[in-house]
């Protein structure tokens, strides 16, 4: 599908943003990749040279065996076999929200366009707004109109920087569903760039971090957020806490560098001393809806959460904690 080999690229004149540097990756088909890191970490400039919007300064990108040329290359930027939906979404102002679907499906029938942009005006709630112009329309719906322009014809790899900021969770989840039926029913891939872990952890199959413009992490996005292999990629990803050897009630158990950097939904309350891996001692809680958070010290000053569903426990009560290892 995607390979991506050891490219690099900077911005030339630009002192402040490092580019990337030996950034390597495959986007494998019927599968979502999502690429985070903090903001000047390179996930969209990685986006722009995977379209081939950027001229590599090393390294090459190919999409299946063919290789991805950048403007000096080719008189109109981008790659035929990709859609590029960007956080400055393209629409056109003074085409109705229909025309603009309509737009990117040409060499079709009008029986076919009409059924398709139908589809798409249903699955992005645009069905009510279909006959106005897109310059009268809200950020966010005009958000949703870009979206709808680069699923019109899918694409074989589609690249979503950060393009859902202004959609609510049903919507997105009814989006997200979409595609991933499309990338098992036509063989695409799909690249999400987030800053919001949720996304990535919610939709993604696969995850990449970044950090400095090189990727420093790259694996099921099950094993980014439980094995991180840093202390940054633990807090990129969520809540965590760093567990120590003295915290473990047993000194049989040795604990590896994978399971240093715990979640708090690893834990499970016990009652009998021998199942216990901690003993803590409960100094806040909260209420998030879903039940409640305690939040902890182990026995050598530690600060950890843990959750349940009841709030049975008090303040300055003592617990006793299992670990759930991954």
């Amino acid at each position: 599908m995607l390979s991506v080999k050891k490219i690099a690229f900077n911005y030339p004149r630009n002192t402040q943003f490092k580019g990337i540097s030996n950034v390597s990756l495959i986007a494998n088909a019927g599968k979502i990749l999502a690429i985070i890191g903090k903001s000047g970490s390179g996930k969209t400039t990685l986006l722009k040279c995977i379209y081939g919007l950027e001229d590599l300064q090393d390294g090459s990108i190919t999409i299946d065996d063919k290789r991805v040329l950048g403007p000096a290359y080719n008189l109109i930027p981008g790659h035929e076999d990709m859609r590029f939906v960007s956080q400055d979404f393209y629409v056109l102002d003074n085409h109705t929200v229909e025309e603009n679907i309509k737009d990117k499906l040409v060499g079709y029938t009008d029986e076919y366009k009409q059924k398709r942009s139908n589809q798409l005006l249903r699955l992005l709630d645009l069905t009510a707004f279909k006959q106005l112009k897109a310059i009268t329309l809200s950020s966010g719906q005009k958000q949703r109109v870009a979206i709808a322009r680069s699923l019109a014809e899918f694409p074989k790899l589609l690249l979503l920087d950060e393009p859902f900021s202004n959609l609510d969770l049903p919507l997105r989840d009814k989006i997200f569903t979409y595609i991933r039926q499309q990338l098992k029913k036509q063989k695409s891939a799909a690249i999400l760039v987030t800053h919001q872990p949720e996304e990535a952890l919610r939709y993604a199959d696969e995850t990449a971090v970044m950090e400095n413009g090189k990727l420093i992490q790259h694996d099921q996005t099950f094993t980014v957020y439980y094995q991180p292999k840093t202390k940054n990629i633990a807090a990129l990803m969520g809540r965590y806490f760093i567990l120590e050897q003295g915290d473990l009630l047993s000194s049989k158990i040795k604990l590896s560098k994978s399971q240093t950097y715990i979640r708090p939904n690893q834990l499970q309350i016990v009652d009998k001393k021998a199942n216990a891996h901690l003993e803590v001692t409960v100094t806040n809680v909260f209420f998030n809806g879903y039940g409640f958070e305690y939040f902890a010290e182990t026995k050598q000053g530690n600060d950890i959460y843990f959750y349940s569903k009841d709030n049975s426990i008090q303040i300055d009560d003592t617990v006793l904690l299992s670990v759930k290892w991954y």
